[in-house]
C-alpha cells in the first residue's frame, strides 16, 4: 500500500474471492513503472492514497469466478490492468482507451502476492502464457501495449527517421518497436547504464546528450531536414518544449512521457502552421493494441529482459523505489 508520498507498507488482507466471470491471480512476477514512481514521489490523481498499486504483472491462476469456462486452475497468464466498457461514446468511436469507465474500472494491487482479475478484462485482454516465456517478460504487456498505441499514431515508413528523447524503460521500448517497424532510431539520453543497454539494440544511433550535440547529429544524418516522428519520453516541460524543434517539416512529435496536471507549455506557432508539424499526446491503449504487444512479446521480436535490472522479494519493495527514486535502474522485478 502506498500511504502517503515515498511512504509503502506491507499489510495483510482477507483472502481474494474471484469476482463472476473473473479469476484470481498468484503473482509471479509484478514490475516497476514510470507512473508508480510518479506516485510514489506525489502522488497521482488517479490513485488517491491509501492505495494499492502495481499494474504491470504475470502470474498463475488460482480460483476462478462464477461462470468462467475457457480458464484453468493452473494456467498462467498475462494481461494488463483495465480494459473497455464497449458501450461508451468513445468506444462507439473506436477510441476504447478513451472509453468512459476504462480508469475508474482499471484494477491495481499488482505488488501483492494475489490479485483479482474482473471479468471485462479477462474477456478481452487476457492471455494464455506460453511456458518459454518468462513471467517478468510477460508482465511487461501492459507497458508495451502503451508503446504499440503510441507508434500506431506515427505512421512510420521503413527508412523513415525517428528519433526517441528519453532513456527510461518507455523511451527503449519505444526504439525497440519503431525499429521493428523499419524506422532508422536515434535515441537520446543521459544515463550510461541505459544507454549502454540502448547499444545493444539494433538502433541507428544512440545519443549521450551530455557529451554529444542533437542538433548536429540529425542535420548530419537527416541532410538538414530534421526527423521524420520525434517521441518524446522523459516526461519534462523543457523536453516537451524543445521536442517540436526536430522534426521535419510534416513531421510528427509524439508526447508520450506524462506532465503533472498543473503543467503548461508553449511552442512557435510558426512551426505548427507554416511547416504542418503534427502534435499528438497518446494515451493508453485498445484491445487490439494489447494483442499486437502479446505478439511481438510471444514472437520474440522485441528484447524485454535487459530492461530488468534486477528482481526483489516483495518485502522489500520500499527498497526497490528507493533505488529507482534514486536514478537507479531501468525496471525491477517484484516476485512476491
Amino acid at each position: 500500500m502506498l500511504v502517503q508520498p515515498r511512504k509503502i507498507e506491507l499489510r495483510d488482507e482477507p483472502e481474494l474471492h474471484a469476482p463472476p466471470g473473473g479469476l484470481v491471480v498468484r503473482v509471479r512476477a509484478a514490475l516497476t513503472d514510470g507512473t508508480d514512481l510518479k506516485a510514489y514521489r506525489r502522488g497521482h490523481p488517479q490513485m488517491p492514497m491509501p492505495t494499492r498499486f502495481g499494474h504491470e504483472f504475470s502470474g498463475d491462476i488460482v480460483a476462478l469466478g462464477e461462470g468462467v469456462s475457457d480458464w484453468s486452475v493452473g494456467d498462467a497468464v498475462m494481461c494488463v490492468h483495465s480494459a473497455p466498457c464497449g458501450s461508451c461514446f468513445w468506444c462507439g468511436r473506436s477510441e476504447q482507451e478513451l472509453c468512459a469507465s476504462v480508469m475508474s474500472t482499471k484494477i491495481l494491487g499488482a505488488y501483492a502476492e494475489c490479485i483479482a482479475i474482473p471479468a471485462h478484462i479477462v474477456a478481452q485482454n487476457c492471455y494464455l502464457k506460453p511456458r518459454a516465456l518468462p513471467y517478468d517478460e510477460a508482465a511487461f504487456l501492459e507497458p508495451l501495449a502503451c508503446v504499440v498505441h503510441s507508434v500506431s499514431y506515427a505512421r512510420v515508413r521503413s527508412g523513415d527517421w525517428a528519433l526517441v528523447l528519453g532513456d527510461g524503460g518507455f523511451g527503449l521500448l519505444h526504439a525497440q518497436v519503431l525499429s521493428a517497424k523499419g524506422a532508422r532510431v536515434i535515441l537520446a539520453g543521459r544515463r550510461d547504464e541505459r544507454l549502454e543497454i540502448a547499444r545493444s539494440f539494433p538502433l541507428e544511433c544512440v545519443v549521450d546528450t551530455k557529451v554529444q550535440n542533437l542538433d548536429d547529429l540529425i542535420a548530419a544524418k537527416t541532410d538538414g531536414r530534421g526527423i521524420d516522428c520525434v517521441v518524446e519520453c522523459t516526461g519534462s516541460e523543457d523536453v516537451w518544449e524543445r521536442a517540436p524543434h526536430y522534426a521535419r517539416r510534416g513531421g510528427t512529435v509524439l508526447f508520450f512521457g506524462g506532465l503533472p496536471a498543473s503543467a503548461s507549455v508553449t511552442f512557435l506557432a510558426h512551426r505548427m502552421h507554416y511547416d504542418e508539424v503534427k502534435l499528438l499526446s497518446p494515451f493508453h491503449f485498445t484491445p487490439s493494441d494489447v494483442r499486437a504487444a502479446h505478439d511481438l512479446l510471444v514472437s520474440g521480436a522485441i528484447e524485454v529482459a535487459p530492461l530488468v535490472t534486477s528482481t526483489f522479494p516483495l518485502h522489500r519493495i520500499g527498497d526497490v523505489f528507493a533505488e529507482l527514486d534514486a536514478g537507479r535502474g531501468v525496471k525491477y522485478a517484484i516476485i512476491p
